[in-house]
């Protein structure tokens, strides 16, 4: 492949921005480190009325979101962010590895869900499946 096209992809990872809502600081650190390293811009939040704020005063390409947060469900905020025409990129993240709390999560419009302690290389692929290779679809 020709370097141009290497600092095109480059550019275009960089400018993506990605929200991580959850209320565990080593979860934060751990996803805004990996996705730093990738070359994303990472803001985070350990609430949802924080998250809330962040996420209507910029654009994420993607957000990831925790099930349980202190001051509400992150299944509740994913229905309705959803609710409207636009549909957001959403991987919902969960301590607990219940699959009807998976397919009603699907159902809300979440692109994916991701069982915590994460595994990396399915982090990677999730993050390339939603962010990468949406870049070939546009």
């Amino acid at each position: 492949m020709c370097p141009r096209l290497n600092r095109v992809d480059d550019y275009v990872m960089k400018s993506k921005l990605i929200l991580v809502i959850d209320d565990e600081p080593e979860i934060r650190s751990l996803l805004s480190r990996f996705l730093g390293r990738k070359g994303y811009s990472v803001m985070s939040a350990g609430t949802l009325e924080e998250g809330r704020k962040l996420f209507n005063n910029s654009s994420p390409e993607l957000v990831f979101l925790d099930v349980n947060l202190p001051d509400g469900n992150g299944l509740s905020e994913l229905k309705h962010i959803n609710s409207g025409d636009k549909k957001f990129k959403v991987i919902m993240m969960s301590a607990f590895d219940h699959s009807e709390v998976k397919l009603e999560a699907i159902q809300y419009g979440a692109l994916d869900f991701l069982s915590k302690p994460f595994n990396i290389a399915r982090l990677d692929q999730v993050v390339q499946t939603q962010l990468i290779n949406s870049n070939n679809t546009k």
